[in-house]
């Protein structure tokens, strides 16, 4: 299947996340668009930000490849839902990458680099709020501080990955920006996320691959299990033997743009 391929990115993150795992030329190549969820106006809110997203998609393109990484797997699955109310005659496929599962599927939060915030979004919206607000003050004054605590727990080669200085720079860049201009989008992604309904995710009948690192501590195996049992028609998951989150994308992103490269 050709048509428009659309890629979600996690947060905080950006489509920056592409070139940072050195997939900026392989995605052009292949026409990939990424949006900014940090430039999309907040005022509809999640729902009615993904609604007209589908909407938008529905009426431009003939077939549709959705990719997703990691919290950007849980957006790629919701627009996806939408288009099967939309345009349920419009062909879709998806990859997700690192995704994250809903909540309520397992007890993921114990094992998850993170977990205490999606708890904290999950049981206390306002002071979960509260704390976006101070995670956007440091971005803003020490974004590598941030930066190096986010990736403090690295290893193999997700370390390598992490530690290279324009790894760093980039990642310092995307999460100052998620923090602080893309501030609402980003709470609104996250407490969208920690409500999602598992049930839905039954209804959304449209070929899916997962890609999944063993290592991953950001969204563990436990989730990519947990959506290839609820998905129904998942036609691969695929693990990554040693890898965490972001080498998870970097590896697996050839994989599954290969079919969509035009001549080189």
């Amino acid at each position: 299947m050709t048509g428009r391929i659309v890629y979600f990115h996690g947060q905080p993150g950006s489509p920056a996340e592409l070139t940072l795992v050195g997939g900026g030329a392989l995605a052009e190549r292949a026409g990939l668009q990424a949006p900014d969820r940090a430039l999309q106006d907040p005022v509809p809110g999640f729902h009615g930000r993904i609604s007209a997203e589908a909407g938008a998609l529905a009426a431009q393109a003939r077939a549709l490849h959705l990719i997703g990484f990691s919290l950007g797997a849980f957006v790629a699955m919701e627009v996806a839902l939408r288009l099967a109310e939309q345009a349920p005659s419009l062909p879709v496929r998806l990859d997700l990458i690192s995704p994250a599962a809903p909540l309520a599927l397992g007890d993921f939060l114990p094992g998850m680099a993170g977990g205490p915030l999606f708890r904290l979004a999950r049981d206390a919206p306002a002071a979960f709020s509260a704390v976006t607000l101070l995670q956007g003050a440091v971005a803003g004054v020490v974004p590598g501080w941030l930066v190096s605590r986010l990736f403090a727990g690295a290893t193999g080669p997700e370390a390598a990955l992490t530690a290279m200085p324009v790894f760093r720079r980039g990642a310092a860049q995307m999460v100052g920006g998620a923090l602080g201009q893309g501030a609402t989008i980003y709470r609104q992604d996250i407490l969208a996320y920690v409500a999602q309904d598992p049930a839905r995710l039954s209804r959304l009948d449209r070929p899916v691959r997962i890609w999944q690192g063993r290592e991953d501590h950001w969204t563990p195996p436990a989730m990519a299990d947990a959506l290839a049992r609820i998905l129904p028609d998942v036609r691969s998951l695929t693990y990554l033997d040693g890898l965490s989150h972001y080498s998870t994308l970097q590896r697996s992103l050839p994989r599954i743009l290969e079919p969509d490269l035009g001549p080189s």
